[in-house]
Order: C-alpha cells, then structure tokens, then sequence
C-alpha cells in the first residue's frame, strides 16, 4: 500500500479547519500533518513538513491563500484553495498565482477528498463556480475592446504579495513567454506535436489518465510533456498551460 496523501490545512476560521481537518483525516489514504491559521504560519508549516497537498483558504491575516501559493509550490507542494468565495477576481487570482485548483467550501465532502487526490496526482480540479470565472474571463478576453481581466495572483483590496521563490520555472503569469488570461498575445514557444496533444488535452479537462489513455502512453510519459509545456511557458501549473491554450490556439 502506498503512503498516505500528507496535507496541509490552511483556515483562520477554527470551525472551518477543524471540520476540514476531521474530514480529511477519515480517509485512509490521506493524512493531515500540519495545521496554519494564517498565511505566515502555513508557509512556515509548508517549509517544516513538506506536504503533499496544501489546503488553503482564500482570505487569511498576514497573507491571502493567493499571496502565498507561489512559495507553497516552492515546497513542492500542490496547492488546492478551498473558499467561501467564488468571486472571479479570487478564482483567477489563484490560478494565476499557480493553485492546482479552487473549490467552494459548499462542495460535497467526498469531493473535497476526491480533489485532494486529484491534485496530487498532478491533475487539475474546479468547481463548477470556478469554471463559469473561467469561461467568463476567456470570453471577456475575446471581446473586442474588452479590458483584461485581473490575473494579479493577489485577492480584491490585497496589497501586492512579497516576491519569493516559484514552483516549477519560477516565473508566473505575465512574465516570460506566457500570459494569464484576459493579457495580451502571447509569444508562441517551440512545442513538440506530443506537447501540442497535450495541452489541447489538458484545454479540454482531461486527466493525466484520460491523457495517457487517448494517447497511447504511460502516466509518466504525459507527466513529462506536461512538465516540457510549463518550463517552455514560463507558467506554475496546468491551470495555467490549459487556459493558455484556450487563448492562443490557432
């Protein structure tokens, strides 16, 4: 049996933590390991234990679940923001500050759980109240003379985050070769036909196994193509690499 999931829990609600917590830790296959209250203690936290997965809110003192994802991924974790919101500024600010994904706190718990392990397993997940912010922002991008959308990586009101160090490549939206969504055109990198696949893949939902499967290859095989896309895109998480593709396609 392989080791369990281990979970960072970041809420400054103690209802709310606890009740994540309790949840998270009736699965077999998942283990909570560290517990923050703001978003200073959950990166200290993160730095200690190195989850797997970290559990965010959005609104926290110190520093937003937004402001901090950058550095949560710089500990390798994944980073799953999970909010009583489903505002399109914080939807599209966590994503592009490089979430793996964004749930509202009205979710079913067994799909909590089924996030948490999604996630880890490299793939991406969305409520269906971030997806609309998604499609929205996409369309407004798309309209003519529409102004872009917010993709500071930053929640409404919320001061510019402190710099620190980045997932994967360590640039984010709107530096590189890439942009978020609702910016302007972006540079078009050297993709390989497989990594073009892939990313249409990826533009479309599908997960690394439903990749795999249309493809004809191992898990492993479509992890590194899709490790290949964010390092030529300069950008955090697939998130990221598929929204991109749904604004520079041909």
């Amino acid at each position: 049996m392989s080791d369990p999931i281990r979970v960072l829990v970041a809420d400054d609600h103690p209802a709310v933590l606890s009740g994540l917590v309790t949840l998270l830790d009736s699965a077999p296959d998942i283990t909570v390991v560290a517990q923050a209250v703001d978003g200073t203690s959950a990166l200290r936290a993160a730095q200690q234990h190195r989850p797997d997965v970290v559990l965010t809110d959005v609104r926290m003192p110190g520093a937003t679940g937004i402001d901090i994802t950058p550095r949560l991924r710089g500990t390798g974790a994944s980073v799953l923001v999970i909010s009583g919101f489903d505002l399109d500024e914080y939807v599209l600010g966590a994503l592009a500050a490089g979430a793996d994904g964004y749930l509202v706190k009205s979710e079913d718990p067994a799909r909590i759980l089924a996030a948490v392990r999604d996630v880890h397993r490299g793939d991406a997940v969305l409520s269906p109240a971030a997806t609309r912010a998604v499609v929205s922002a996409l369309h407004e991008a798309e309209a003519p003379g529409s102004s872009p959308a917010r993709t500071s990586g930053r929640a409404p009101g919320e001061a510019d985050p402190a710099s620190g160090p980045r997932g994967n490549s360590g640039s984010g939206p709107g530096s590189g070769s890439a942009s978020g969504p609702g910016s302007g055109p972006a540079m078009i990198p050297a993709f390989t036909r497989r990594e073009e696949e892939v990313l249409a893949f990826l533009a479309q939902g599908l997960s690394n196994q439903q990749i795999a499967s249309k493809m004809f290859v191992e898990i492993s095989t479509v992890k590194s193509h899709i490790s290949h896309v964010l390092n030529k895109l300069g950008l955090d998480s697939r998130v990221q690499a598929a929204l991109w593709w749904q604004q520079n396609r041909d």
